[in-house]
């Protein structure tokens, strides 16, 4: 009986030890880009592909050259086949969030004083505003080419004001 209990778990653990097995996507393709503002580089930017349909959607940052490599689940893996809008932000985020305790009571102070700032047009940031589009065909696309245009608003943007609990 003990011998058909241990191989019962050893049957389990095999099986899992399969399933968890490699934690690759089937069916990824290549895509490489570069992302420029006003015909120049921009470095530090996040570019998401948003599916049109029901595929996965991906990521990228951008290097000092404007250089991007699409990715789904691991760093570099590309992305699915077919249509995309892309979106794309580049914020800085400036200030501090800190608690204070008020001593005798339960209440807690939160001060935050961060501000993000936008180093791109905002009409790129929501899909339901960007104008960029991207297809991807079955053998992939390695010469993305974005060269976003229009005015940026630098003004720092309060995140939240100062806030009690």
């Amino acid at each position: 009986m003990n011998k058909m209990i241990t191989i019962f778990i050893l049957g389990v653990c095999l099986l899992l030890c399969l399933g968890c097995g490699n934690s690759n996507l089937d069916g990824l393709v290549p895509a490489k880009g570069v992302l420029k503002f006003n015909g120049q580089p921009v470095a530090g930017a996040s570019v998401i592909f948003n599916p049109v349909d029901q595929t996965r959607s991906a990521s990228g940052l951008t290097d000092a050259n404007g250089n991007f490599t699409m990715m789904t689940l691991n760093p570099g893996d590309g992305v699915y086949p077919g249509e995309y809008i892309v979106t794309v932000t580049k914020i800085e985020y400036r200030g501090e969030m800190r608690e204070e305790h008020s001593e005798g009571s339960r209440e807690t102070i939160v001060h935050d004083t961060r501000e993000m700032i936008e180093h791109l047009p905002s009409k790129y940031a929501a899909a339901d505003t960007t104008d960029l589009k991207v297809t991807i065909p079955a053998d992939g696309n390695k010469k993305i080419a974005f060269d976003l245009t229009g005015e940026v608003d630098t003004t720092p943007k309060k995140l939240k004001d100062v806030q009690r609990r």
